[in-house]
């Protein structure tokens, strides 16, 4: 409830030094109201009762004179002892349907009795007043409702009686329980029971900071809040449990009505594909992506070593004569261009080992071949006097190849 209900003459008295004026909550009615025929009484009063619950509930006081600000001007008791709260409600129960839930206090005073009706709003709106007709409140006035707004209350009733929701979470191989609050007033005391456990076992085994434990219960949730109790490990739940899992959903509404709602779960369900992991399980995962990707690594450097291999027992057709590379090329002393050979190419036309092929593409040809490579002069390449004469013979080196320092 969103609203003030006096409970005694103080809380008046409160009320009229402040100032309190009739709103969409609040209406002051005069005992004069009583001087007529007790149909035209209920007529009215079921018309108020009724707005108030297919609004947002509210406040209806009877004993007090408004002056024209709508305030509380002054106190005027109901003097007839006959007019009292169960004569109230019988005669307004009987005249509003679907019947609703309201309370009466009756607060003394001298000479006489003030009455505090209030009407909370209603699950079961919209209703009608004795005269048939569906009404609600708006500020200070109580309006005849049409069609669409009788259904739009229909469909927030049906909302408001939603309650509240469970659902289980099943992560990091626990288990825990989510409550949603998706009616639109407050629900106080939650808790859950899992059936064939008692609640002192699910506490030997909950981690102290890892979150509440189902065993200590919400004193409240909101409307549209969501709320989650830590369960225990999937390992608990299956050694204290065969496979079924009823799950109990306790709370008390706004009216002070006790709810318990029974959920039904299958231990065996949790173990589908779908499920979350663990910390090991996700350990145990990395780790098996790693050796395929190394299997992957090691698999690529096989079939690399399988080529050099053959690459050495085939030759590559560059070892012609140097005739004959004349004849191609057209001119005398044609010799291959180093730079844009392969060290299996090189290899073969030198004569020498793979080793040494490559050590000549690092050092004469480095800045073709390698990123940050650099041409190292002939003269100053750590090679066999042998090897540097056949490049010298085979080969057509870059300029800064063919200069030494030395």
């Amino acid at each position: 409830m969103t609203y003030f209900v006096p409970q005694t003459l103080e809380d008046i008295l409160e009320m009229q030094e402040r100032g309190d004026s009739e709103n969409a909550t609040l209406e002051f009615k005069s005992c004069r109201l009583f001087a007529q025929k007790n149909e035209k009484i209920f007529e009215t009063l079921s018309r108020e009762i009724t707005a108030f619950s297919n609004s947002i509930g509210g406040v209806l006081i009877i004993g007090v004179e408004e002056d024209t600000d709508r305030r509380i001007s002054e106190i005027v008791p109901i003097t007839d002892s006959k007019k009292h709260e169960a004569w109230i409600e019988d005669g307004l129960l009987s005249r509003i349907t679907p019947s609703l839930h309201l309370t009466i206090a009756r607060i003394e005073v001298d000479e006489g009795h003030l009455l505090v009706i209030n009407v909370p709003p209603s699950r079961a709106a919209p209703h009608q007043s004795a005269d048939k007709r569906f009404y609600a409140r708006r500020l200070f006035r109580v309006d005849p409702l049409l069609s669409f707004e009788v259904d739009d209350i229909r469909r927030r009733a049906a909302a408001m009686a939603g309650g509240a929701n469970l659902s289980v979470l099943f992560q990091g191989g626990a288990i825990s329980f989510a409550i949603e609050n998706e009616g639109l007033e407050a629900i106080f005391d939650v808790w859950i029971d899992v059936k064939g456990i008692e609640n002192s076992d699910i506490a030997k085994v909950w981690t102290p900071g890892l979150g509440r434990p189902y065993t200590e219960p919400f004193r409240i949730i909101h409307p549209g809040e969501r709320r989650n109790f830590l369960g225990a490990g999937f390992d608990f739940f299956e050694e204290q449990l065969d496979d079924r899992m009823d799950v109990t959903l306790n709370y008390t509404d706004d009216e002070n009505v006790v709810h318990g709602i029974t959920y039904t779960y299958y231990l065996k369900d949790f173990h589908s594909t779908a499920r979350l992991r663990t910390p090991h399980e996700e350990l145990l995962d990395q780790g098996i992506k790693k050796l395929e990707k190394l299997e992957r690594a090691l698999s690529d450097l096989a079939r690399d070593i399988r080529e050099i291999r053959e690459c050495a027992f085939h030759p590559t057709g560059l070892n012609l004569s140097k005739t004959t590379l004349s004849v191609l090329a057209g001119e005398e002393g044609v010799k291959w261009p180093g730079e844009a050979l392969t060290f299996q190419a090189l290899a073969e036309l030198l004569e020498v080992d793979f080793e040494t092929a490559i050590k000549i593409q690092q050092e004469i040809f480095g800045a073709t071949k390698y990123v940050g490579g650099k041409n190292t002069p002939l003269g100053d390449a750590k090679l066999p006097e042998q090897v540097k004469e056949k490049i010298l013979q085979q080969l057509a080196l870059p300029p800064e190849s063919l200069n030494s320092k030395k």
